[in-house]
């Protein structure tokens, strides 16, 4: 699986959790599992992304946030 496949399953799946949540809240059910999923899948799609990112645009966003 490539690395865009990954994040494009994780997105999908992210988005499917938060409708189930979302069901769930209004039900007035507990989604304690749900969101500790959610939890890990962010992360996962957090270290995708940062693995894309270059020395330079991470250097070049720590600079703009002083530029502003």
């Amino acid at each position: 699986m490539s690395k865009y496949q990954a994040i494009r399953t994780i997105r999908n799946e992210i988005g499917r959790l938060n409708h189930e949540i979302d069901l769930r809240i209004i039900k007035g059910l507990s989604y304690r599992e749900q969101s500790r999923r959610h939890k890990f899948l962010i992360s996962q799609l957090g270290r995708l992304h940062r693995a894309n990112s270059s020395w330079f645009s991470r250097s070049f966003g720590f600079v703009s946030t002083f530029v502003s």
